[in-house]
């Protein structure tokens, strides 16, 4: 019986954190923090009513600042879990969460008497806890905010109850918390400066890897993908039809008289016109053909077969009907290139080596028989 009831207990306390936190794991850490922050609360108003409890304050102030942070807790945590929070700029709602812990640390600075003094460090925590989301220009108006607010109360109230705020001691307090806020402000504006300048340095390595990635897969002339890439697509094509998939064939084509071209054009020309057979390839061969650049003026072609079983040759022939009338190169426009074309399927078990050599065959094939044409071998 226990076995039976663990899992069932272990699945009502997932249900219940994904009702409270969500699924998201960004949106789940922002409700973390606003719980949090809900905590900090709850142990402010503890203590202060621990003070009323013993008579050190009066109870009325702590009153109306526990329906205030009740009332706090609760709108963020709706803003927050329901969502709304991704229509703001900031998302985390660090900066008006702060702004409104501040404002409800400095009311309970004002109502808790003779222990206000304590309350400092929370002004500092506040500080300490928004400066991870927030932007510098937040970071500067929420201590200038904070500063402003507690010198405002402590003047206010060493004018009122001099006997609980002498003016003496206020002033060391705010001595105190313009010195400490402005260090914490300081020390936000180095953290965002390093997380930025991280963030950008995980740009720079992504992008960097991204490059390195289709350097290694790609031919840089042409785009396509290279030898070694395409290799490992055939190897998978080959798994993937020795579990049940489908089959395919390849075909091997070669740019017909390709040596004319660049004897009489140039490499130049020669280079353009491997790039416009590239982008032809990839505007009209089928969405589910993979072509590579095998070498020189050689390209190799996967062609999946998909149901109902189709020629393999129809977007090869399109191909060809587009480079006959394509500009093959803007320094020789009136050049156009053809391709001949040795296609062949895979033979269940053989190597990859095999099944490219019988296409080599059929290519040949299709030279030998006048170019510019297809044989399937």
């Amino acid at each position: 019986m226990n076995t039976a009831r663990i899992p069932a207990a272990a699945s009502t306390w997932q249900r219940l954190v994904r009702l409270v936190l969500t699924d998201d794991f960004r949106q789940r850490r922002r409700i973390v923090m606003v719980l949090m922050t809900a905590v900090l609360y709850m142990v402010c108003l503890a203590l202060l009513t621990y003070g009323v409890v013993f008579g050190i304050f009066a109870g009325q102030g702590v009153i109306v600042l526990g329906i205030l942070c009740a009332l706090t807790a609760t709108v963020f945590y709706a803003l927050v879990r329901s969502g709304l929070n991704l229509r703001f700029s900031e998302p985390s709602l660090a900066f008006p969460q702060a702004m409104v812990a501040q404002t409800l640390v400095a009311t309970a600075y004002a109502v808790s008497g003779p222990a206000h003094a304590a309350n400092l460090i929370f002004l500092a925590m506040v500080m300490f806890f928004g400066m991870f989301d927030m932007r510098l220009r937040n970071v500067r108006i929420l201590m200038f905010y904070t500063i402003g607010l507690i010198g405002a109360v402590m003047a206010w109230k060493s004018h009122v109850d001099p006997l609980v705020y002498p003016w003496v001691l206020e002033l060391i307090y705010f001595a105190t918390a313009t010195t400490a806020l402005p260090a914490i402000s300081s020390l936000a504006v180095q953290l965002t400066k390093m997380r930025n300048r991280l963030r950008s340095q995980k740009q720079e390595l992504e992008a960097a890897l991204a490059h390195i990635r289709q350097v290694a897969t790609h031919d840089e002339l042409t785009k396509l993908a290279n030898r070694r890439h395409m290799i490992a697509l055939l190897g998978e094509h080959i798994t993937r039809h020795a579990r049940g998939g489908p089959g395919f064939s390849v075909a091997l084509a070669d740019i017909d008289h390709f040596k004319n071209v660049n004897d009489t054009y140039g490499h130049r020309v020669g280079d353009e016109a491997l790039v416009a057979f590239a982008a032809q390839a990839r505007a009209h061969l089928r969405n589910t053909d993979i072509i590579a650049r095998w070498g020189g003026e050689e390209f190799l072609l996967l062609l999946p077969e998909a149901p109902p079983p189709g020629d393999p040759n129809v977007g090869i022939e399109r191909l060809r009907a587009a480079l006959a009338v394509a500009e093959a190169s803007a320094q020789a426009p009136h050049l156009r290139i053809a391709f001949s074309t040795g296609i062949t399927r895979y033979i269940d078990g053989e190597q990859i080596d095999d099944m490219i050599e019988r296409a080599d065959r059929a290519l040949y094939a299709a030279k030998a028989g006048g170019r510019n044409r297809t044989a399937l071998l």
